[in-house]
């Protein structure tokens, strides 16, 4: 059975069910073997995949959540007789090197997708969602300055003063009877 995008995207229904395929591309489809490049809500995936019959079975995956994932982090290295290794931090996965394409391309669309979800992610679209932003950036910063604001502070000190003062008063007349 062939890699048809609607038996790639039940695919990733199953492995991802909390998220939805925004984009791919492929790098390689030969015979019973796809390779894939592939954009999620909030990560990207490449995927080495075979078919057996009717079944998808997973070869190799490197997962880059936009969480973890910090510019320039994405790695792409020529491997004489394997392939292009793609690693991210200590995950790899092996492409084909048939494809006649640079490593850089697959480096420079993982790190591109991954920035524009960063982007979009800090961007809010329509002004009610901009406002939301914004709100919830008055809300952090003025939870951050009460607890920052010396004056209860101030207030535990004095009194924390007048306790130890009457503990002293208590103690001094202890000793004096």
């Amino acid at each position: 059975m062939a890699f048809s995008p609607l038996r790639l995207d039940g695919w990733f229904r199953k492995e991802y069910p909390e998220q939805e395929v925004v984009s791919r591309i492929e790098w390689h489809v030969e015979g019973d073997m796809g390779q894939w490049f592939t954009r999620l809500n909030d990560r990207v995936v490449l995927v080495h995949l075979v078919s057996e019959g009717e079944r998808l079975v997973l070869k190799g995956r490197l997962e880059i959540p936009l969480d973890v994932w910090k510019p320039g982090s994405v790695q792409a290295t020529p491997k004489p007789r394997q392939g292009v290794c793609f690693r991210h931090r200590t995950s790899e996965v092996i492409f084909s090197g048939k494809v006649g394409r640079a490593p850089e391309y697959g480096k420079n669309l993982v790190e591109g997708w991954l920035a524009d979800m960063r982007s979009a992610r800090h961007q809010p679209r329509t002004p009610s969602q901009q406002n939301a932003a914004l709100r919830g950036s008055l809300n952090r910063i003025s939870k951050q300055m009460e607890t920052a604001s010396l004056h209860q502070a101030g207030i535990e000190a004095a009194e924390l003063t007048e306790t130890l003062d009457r503990i002293e008063n208590l103690l001094d007349g202890g000793h004096h009877d």
